[in-house]
């Protein structure tokens, strides 16, 4: 069995040396030039299984292989494969959408430097700039890929393992009927000072009446508006190819809804996508790459400024359909969720659900 051996020279560290048993029978040390030991360790594994098949110990290849996280997540969408899963593309489209926001951070690190101490800085930072579930969501994505890398041998263990999660937060917040109507009044007015707010404006029914995510907002199109058949087709996030959920969906326009969309196709400023939302950046009217900023409109309506301004949007059309007797099957379709449990939140907001829940208890009859 080989070994990997801190070598030092004159109390200097010079590398990671290795040593082994080659194919001839006689030990063997050699340096063995990689920067860290988890790359040491993945050279001397190389190097015991061509002496297992008989050849000698030396690799053909003496460079390491420098893989940053970006590579390193590219082979693991390509690579992983789990008999559980089962539609591959689609689980692969939506670890993409996940990745994006996390390879933003440490894409171009080397694998050998994600150290404990460096994935304990990346959790703090998502649990700074994201909800708790989120970040968790996230994390959760980065485990795999790392216990993947460990079990090829790219890493000699995985440093988020061990590490305190995030604790999940179960707290649904939303806007009463009486809140939404005033935080929408409160837009229309707003929508006839400037076209901007007036593109504001529009992206708020979208998420009170539809149940768009911000993404999705900035990211619809007029192409995806279908005024006649009263349907709106979400098919992506942002510039990105597919949504959330990796999978596109239909949702009916709301008559308060399609009466504005119809006014404003006719004034909403032109861009080369057709956007539904644009804002001006840099005196064009583009796609924006940040959430638009709805404290304003909040201060304006007297509501308290909520912690996800666009994302209490989506809660209150979900809690709002619940509450006037809509079914938990068609929320989830409408939202888009890939799993019923992301849904179920809203269970306890419907009476019907109750009801339902309530006669499970009858004794006879």
């Amino acid at each position: 069995m080989g070994e990997v051996i801190r070598k030092q020279k004159n109390g200097k560290f010079i590398g990671w040396y290795l040593r082994f048993v080659d194919v001839d029978g006689k030990r063997k040390q050699r340096a063995s030039k990689q920067p860290t030991q988890a790359e040491a360790r993945r050279m001397l594994i190389e190097i015991e299984a061509r002496i297992a098949r008989g050849k000698l110990g030396v690799p053909e290849r003496e460079e390491p292989l420098r893989l940053t996280m970006a590579q390193l997540t590219e082979r693991f969408l390509s690579e992983y494969d789990n008999p559980r899963i089962r539609d591959l593309t689609r689980w692969r489209q939506k670890q993409r959408y996940v990745f994006v926001s996390v390879l933003k951070d440490i894409g171009e690190l080397p694998i050998s430097t994600f150290s404990v101490d460096a994935a304990e800085r990346f959790r703090n930072r998502l649990v700074r700039t994201y909800m708790p579930n989120t970040a968790r969501n996230k994390l959760a994505s980065l485990a795999l890929l790392l216990s993947w890398a460990t079990r090829k041998g790219f890493l000699l263990s995985n440093p988020l393992q061990g590490l305190r999660q995030p604790t999940a937060t179960m707290r649904l917040q939303f806007l009463t009927k009486e809140e939404a109507l005033r935080l929408l009044d409160v837009a229309e007015q707003k929508a006839k000072s400037s076209l901007h707010d007036a593109s504001i404006a529009v992206a708020i029914q979208l998420g009170i009446y539809g149940g768009l995510r911000v993404g999705e907002i900035c990211g619809l199109r007029f192409s995806d508006i279908n005024l006649g058949a009263g349907i709106i087709t979400v098919k992506r996030s942002y510039n990105r190819t597919t949504t959330k959920s990796g999978k596109e969906r239909t949702i009916p326009i709301a008559p308060e809804l399609a009466v504005t969309l119809r006014s404003w196709k006719g004034i909403c400023p032109e861009t080369p996508e057709r956007l539904v939302c644009p804002c001006p950046i840099l005196g064009k009217w583009r796609m924006p790459t940040r959430s638009p900023c709805l404290v304003r409109f909040y201060d304006a309506a007297q509501l308290p400024i909520p912690s996800a301004p666009w994302h209490i949007l989506r809660h209150s059309f979900a809690s709002l359909f619940m509450m006037n007797g809509g079914s938990i099957l068609t929320l989830q379709r409408l939202l888009g969720h890939a799993d019923i449990k992301q849904t179920q939140i809203y269970a306890h907001l419907s009476q019907d659900f109750v009801a339902t829940e309530i006669r499970r208890l009858t004794l006879r009859g």
